[in-house]
């Protein structure tokens, strides 16, 4: 049988967008090895065509860093269909070229977007094309959803839960486009289950300490001063400090000590077992990150989010229980004492309803979804029943 492509199309604005991206074309490998050629791309940086975009795209965490009130009031601004229209005509002058020569040097069956911005680009790109190919989007916000997602072109989406989809359907998306699969995250949360003391075991790590997961980025201030309120603190802890690309983060805590285990990294491919071997996660309320922390089933402790669709995050989490935002590290190590009272009763409460919420399975979800849109012919529409009680197929015009 021919190789099935399949064009995953991504963006580097951002951990998430990519990050989903990849976790599906894992998944697609996994599950159909040696059936599926894929290309996981992201136009924009991929290719020599110039674009405005290029430059704005590269300086994405900068200016969430340093503008974080300039970026709110332009993501709320914006945050209506009306104003997404007007910006969709934008895109599509920018980018129909860069996605019309990217689908048609590839070649694919179907398309998987994970970027907003590319929804309506991709759909007059293949406007023409035939036979038809079938383009879907995977959501990766978990509750502020900006209305540019909700373009009209898709064919499918695939979102969060249940907060996306009365986003969705308020910005006139049909249900019947609507897949509540959760965001994808790697397969392996959901395929490689381990005992923790034993992950912990071969990670390194001492197998009966509690442990805390710290994820950072560019876009993560005074994690240091959050691990030094772990200092003397009277539940035995080890830490495990994920920089994320944050060269400066990573240099420090390098040369760093505490009075309790540290294991330091930078760039780390293998972030499920470092989560699955961990009893709480600490990071920012980036929507990937956190569905990664809710596969895992991990108490989540917010010490950051970004003003917009981020807060949402941060809303969801809490309205459920499955962990805490904190402002201070007076209010982290508070809120870490409390979890641990009583035997840490209260922890095991908020992993419960972490796990909960969690969609470890996601990317498979989706990948069989791509698998079965080109290989298993669309189900004929019927006409109403006959005066004999049998239907007739709708005959192709």
């Amino acid at each position: 049988m021919q190789k099935k492509r399949c064009l995953i199309i991504t963006s580097d604005a951002g951990y998430g967008h990519r990050s989903a991206a990849l976790s599906v074309s894992k998944a697609l490998e996994i599950l159909y090895p040696g059936q599926v050629e894929i290309l996981v791309t992201n136009p924009i940086q991929e290719t020599d065509t110039p674009t405005v975009m290029k430059p704005i795209e590269k300086g994405y965490d900068r200016s969430l860093r340093f503008s974080p009130g300039l970026y709110r009031l332009s993501y709320e601004v914006s945050d209506s269909r009306l104003v997404s229209e007007v910006v969709e005509g934008a895109l599509t002058l920018m980018l129909q070229k860069i996605m019309a020569d990217t689908i048609r040097e590839f070649g694919p069956h179907i398309i998987l977007n994970t970027n907003e911005m590319f929804n309506t680009p991709i759909g007059k790109a293949l406007q023409d094309a035939a036979p038809k190919i079938p383009a879907y989007t995977v959501v990766t916000d978990l509750a502020d959803v900006h209305s540019l997602w909700f373009s009209p072109e898709p064919d499918r989406f695939y979102i969060a839960n249940e907060w996306v989809k009365v986003k969705a359907l308020e910005s006139g998306v049909p249900e019947e486009k609507l897949v509540i699969s959760g965001i994808p995250v790697s397969p392996d949360f959901a395929l490689n289950q381990v005992e923790k003391q034993a992950l912990r075991g071969s990670l390194g790590l001492d197998p009966h300490r509690l442990t805390l997961l710290f994820v950072g980025s560019s876009r993560v201030s005074n994690l240091q001063d959050y691990l030094q309120a772990l200092e003397h603190f009277k539940t035995p802890v080890q830490a495990v400090v994920i920089a994320g690309g944050n060269d400066e983060l990573y240099k420090d805590l390098i040369g760093s000590h505490y009075d309790f285990p540290l294991e330091v990294r930078n760039f780390e491919k293998n972030v499920p077992q470092w989560m699955m071997a961990s009893d709480v996660l600490v990071t920012k309320a980036g929507g990937l990150i956190v569905s990664e922390g809710l596969a895992a089933g991990l108490p989540i402790l917010l010490i950051d989010y970004l003003p917009g669709q981020e807060e949402g995050n941060v809303r969801y989490l809490l309205s459920h229980q499955a962990g805490a935002l904190v402002q201070n590290v007076g209010e982290f190590r508070a809120m870490m004492t409390y979890w641990l009272e009583e035997d840490g009763i209260r922890l095991s409460q908020v992993a419960r309803a972490s796990a909960a919420l969690g969609n470890p399975e996601a990317a498979l979800t989706i990948a069989k979804a791509l698998w079965d849109a080109v290989i298993l012919p669309p189900e004929p529409k019927l006409l109403p029943p006959t005066v004999d009680g049998s239907f007739q197929a709708l005959k192709k015009n």
